[in-house]
């Protein structure tokens, strides 16, 4: 594979596509692919037209539309990687065995998430979109699963933390790794949800470290090519660096209510601050409770204090 993307004339005619290898174009996502958009990943094989994640917004869309997807795949169910689902509503779709439930029930979904104990107003919250909780699932993907495409082959890694049923794709024919939300950004690995698991998550970003991937693209970033394993490193780090601020922190006995809004991990984020404030308080409860198993800290009461 060549170590820069290649440009061809459908990508040069619509710039939203960015070619990566043969038939295997990058769709990045409307809002620079951020949330509530993501990137997407399209893939044209000789059997078989696939699109992983549908969160790039309806003009992004368009262009694999002309070309035809016959099967959709979600790496997950955050409603930002399957916003634009709506353009496709005929087109099967596949996701992991264990993120199934998360898109047909829209109370199990905020319960799971944790948004129904976070206060915040839910009237229309993520499902502003007609269909976000009425997908059928006609598959159900398990770890190393192979998908052949024709010329294709999408090798399926099960990757939980960011959510139980999250999933990552490599494609050996060109040692590419779409990494969906494991995503390499500054933001950090993100599990600011009840269903989310910090030791999951540095484990699977460990197993996709593993992989002998020349190119990484996310469902927020990328192509990233070169020093992969260190980016995959640098990016669990960030984990560890939370651990030890929030130990800096209880220099004196906080509450969890003491950590609200102090944007300890989230210094600035423009876009959806409360949500963005709940989900920083999520990641703080998941922090100390992690610490406490590690016996760095302690509970009494309503107070943490340091070991």
């Amino acid at each position: 594979m060549d170590k820069s993307t290649i440009r061809d004339p459908i990508s040069a005619e619509k710039k939203q596509m960015i070619k990566l290898a043969p038939n295997i174009y990058y769709l990045k996502g409307e809002n620079q692919s951020r949330f509530p958009y993501c990137a997407c990943l399209y893939l044209k094989g000789q059997k078989l037209r696939v699109l992983i994640d549908a969160g790039m917004g309806p003009k992004n869309m368009a262009p694999v539309k002309e070309l035809g997807i016959d099967l959709l795949i979600l790496t997950h169910c955050h409603i930002d990687h399957r916003l634009t689902r709506t353009e496709i509503l005929n087109v099967p779709v596949w996701c992991h065995e264990k993120e199934e439930i998360f898109f047909q029930d829209r109370e199990h979904f905020f319960t799971a998430m944790g948004l129904k104990r976070s206060g915040l107003n839910l009237s229309g919250l993520f499902d502003f979109a007609n269909g976000m909780f009425d997908t059928e699932i006609s598959h159900r993907l398990t770890d190393g699963e192979r998908i052949e495409l024709g010329g294709i082959t999408l090798e399926t890694i099960h990757t939980p933390g960011h959510t139980p049923g999250h999933i990552a794709f490599f494609i050996p024919e060109h040692d590419l790794l779409f990494s969906g939300d494991i995503d390499l950004t500054p933001f950090g690995p993100f599990y600011g949800h009840d269903f989310a698991d910090i030791d999951d998550f540095l484990a699977s970003i460990e197993k996709l470290k593993q992989v002998k991937a020349k190119m990484v693209i996310s469902g927020h970033a990328g192509p990233f090519n070169g020093n992969l394993p260190e980016r995959f490193r640098e990016y669990g780090e960030v984990i560890h660096s939370r651990d030890r601020l929030l130990l800096e922190k209880l220099s004196q006995p906080k509450s969890i209510e003491e950590f609200k809004g102090g944007n300890l991990f989230y210094k600035t984020y423009p876009d959806f601050p409360e949500l963005i404030r709940w989900f920083e308080l999520v990641h703080i409860e998941k922090h100390l409770t992690r610490l406490k198993t590690m016996e760095k800290v302690r509970q009494e009461n309503d107070k943490w204090i340091r070991a």
